[in-house]
């Protein structure tokens, strides 16, 4: 059951996002927010490739990133403060300066789950499409994260891309757990090349999900398009508000978490992406 969330605050479209859908959730279910900003220190003292003159320019720009980056964090609380105290949600404030990564599996140890944009990071003006803290933040918490775009999804229906294995697995369990499905209409779909794998697919996560009573409705795919363009397309004709996927992945600090496909809808989420590794 859901009790506290921990939203991390910036200054983009979809740190606006991230907030928005975080006080849907907490209004619905009496959650407690807890909102994190802070300066990324290691990131804006990164060294810089030598050169005459180099050394004062790096002062200079490390300087004019930290101004930056503490100005948009006091600007974020009192945002996020005020927005809490016209929704009505409790709420803590949380701060850093250093390590954001520390910081985060800190501040997910007391919280159920991790709201963020797709591009919140802590170094400035300075952005990712998907920020680096995320996908570290992915592997060191047992908390499941939602990824936020832009934008909002198109209506408040909950798409399960399912796949079988461990990681869509835990992220079905996790979803129902804490309870985000209820009240909803429930799709569950696989993509595949072949039709009967996509259909066997889906028929166990199907099963689970009727135990815990949703009714849901199941569409297997067969197709040789990008799985990610699928799922985009689902979302938009069926009027999805959260879509729910696995994380995991076999290469690298990303691609050990985001597969291709992943990868492509987290970057440029159509609607709430909802992750667990």
């Amino acid at each position: 059951m859901l009790r506290r969330m921990l939203v991390l605050l910036g200054e983009t479209p979809a740190s606006s996002t991230a907030r928005t859908h975080a006080f849907r959730l907490a209004k619905a279910a009496d959650v407690a927010l807890a909102g994190l900003a802070g300066v990324d220190l290691a990131a804006i003292e990164a060294p810089m490739p030598g050169r005459a003159g180099g050394t004062a320019f790096k002062v200079r720009l490390e300087e004019q990133l930290k101004r930056q980056a503490t100005d948009i964090r006091e600007r974020l609380h009192e945002t996020f403060a005020q927005e809490c105290e016209r929704h009505a949600v409790p709420f803590e404030w949380l701060s850093f300066e250093g390590d954001p990564l520390a910081a985060l599996y800190l501040a997910t140890e007391s919280c159920d789950l991790v709201i963020t944009g797709h591009d919140t990071g802590f170094e400035g003006n300075i952005r990712e499409q998907l920020a680096h803290a995320l996908a570290k933040l992915l592997i060191t918490t047992p908390r499941p994260v939602i990824v936020c775009g832009d934008e909002p999804g198109p209506g408040d229906g909950v798409l399960i891309a399912y796949d079988g294995s461990v990681a869509s697995m835990r992220a079905v369990q996790m979803f129902v757990l804490l309870g985000l499905g209820e009240g909803r209409r429930l799709y569950l779909t696989s993509v595949d090349a072949e039709q009967e794998l996509a259909a066997r697919r889906v028929v166990g996560a199907a099963a689970y999900l009727r135990v815990h009573g949703y009714d849901v409705e199941t569409i297997p795919i067969a197709t040789r398009a990008s799985p990610a363009e699928v799922i985009a397309i689902e979302v938009a004709s069926r009027k999805i508000g959260t879509l729910v996927m696995g994380a995991y992945g076999h290469r690298g600090v990303r691609e050990f978490l985001f597969g291709s496909t992943t990868q492509a809808l987290a970057e440029a989420p159509p609607c709430a992406l909802f992750l667990y590794h």
